[in-house]
């Protein structure tokens, strides 16, 4: 039987990139002239089009206006991000690796569920050195709607697995509702801004990786 397993990135594989964090600020300045404020905006479970979509509309800047432009501000996104990384961008959180050790020993396929611009996930867990373990993902270009990225990772995983097979793993109660909207099983983690119990609709949720063994337990059962 295959185990489709997705994670998302921030908060649940490794700390939020501080420079992607900022490139938000930087690029709507860039194109728009518009001071934001990255950090006080709510973005946790969001993709990289719909914080910008938020911020800058928060900025006044219409809709259609961002949306002629958006893969412009993505590129931008990635590229400034690229350019100005540092390794505190790329900080896994605790037993990060022996997670994706154990599952990769258990034949799990395992992708990316992430709203970073894919060019922006794919640098930081290549540095992060777990880049092998992922050979697709759903990521921020795709979609602004999180529930879509979920939808195309499993598209891109070419197997066209049982949705009780696939599990979406996150931080957020977006994480959760994105894999529940499509039909998945969902497992929560509290290593981001959220607890246990705000991650109560999740179908397991666990403080932490270390608790890894149990989260496996939970896929094969």
């Amino acid at each position: 039987m295959k185990y489709v397993v997705l994670f998302d990135v921030d908060g649940t594989l490794m700390e939020e990139s501080p420079t992607h964090t900022m490139a938000f600020d930087y690029v709507c300045d860039e194109f728009f002239h518009v001071k934001t404020d990255i950090k006080s905006f709510p973005r946790q479970g969001m993709t990289d089009q719909g914080i910008l979509f938020g911020i800058l509309q928060n900025s006044g800047i219409d809709y259609d206006t961002i949306k002629s432009r958006i893969n412009e501000l993505l590129i931008e996104l990635g590229d400034y991000t690229i350019k100005n990384m540092i390794e505190d961008d790329y900080v896994l959180l605790p037993y990060v690796e022996e997670t994706l050790e154990e599952m990769e020993k258990n034949n799990f396929i395992l992708g990316l569920i992430t709203g970073n611009f894919s060019k922006i996930a794919l640098e930081r867990v290549s540095k992060a050195g777990i880049g092998n373990y992922f050979s697709f993902g759903g990521y921020g270009e795709d979609s602004a709607i999180r529930s879509e990225l979920v939808q195309k990772a499993i598209e891109r995983s070419k197997l066209n697995p049982n949705l009780n097979n696939v599990f979406v793993i996150g931080d957020t109660p977006k994480d959760i509702k994105s894999g529940k909207d499509v039909g998945t099983k969902t497992v929560g983690v509290a290593t981001g801004v959220y607890g246990i119990k705000q991650l109560q609709d999740a179908d397991f949720s666990i403080k932490n990786l270390k608790q890894y063994k149990k989260l496996i337990e939970f896929i094969k059962k």
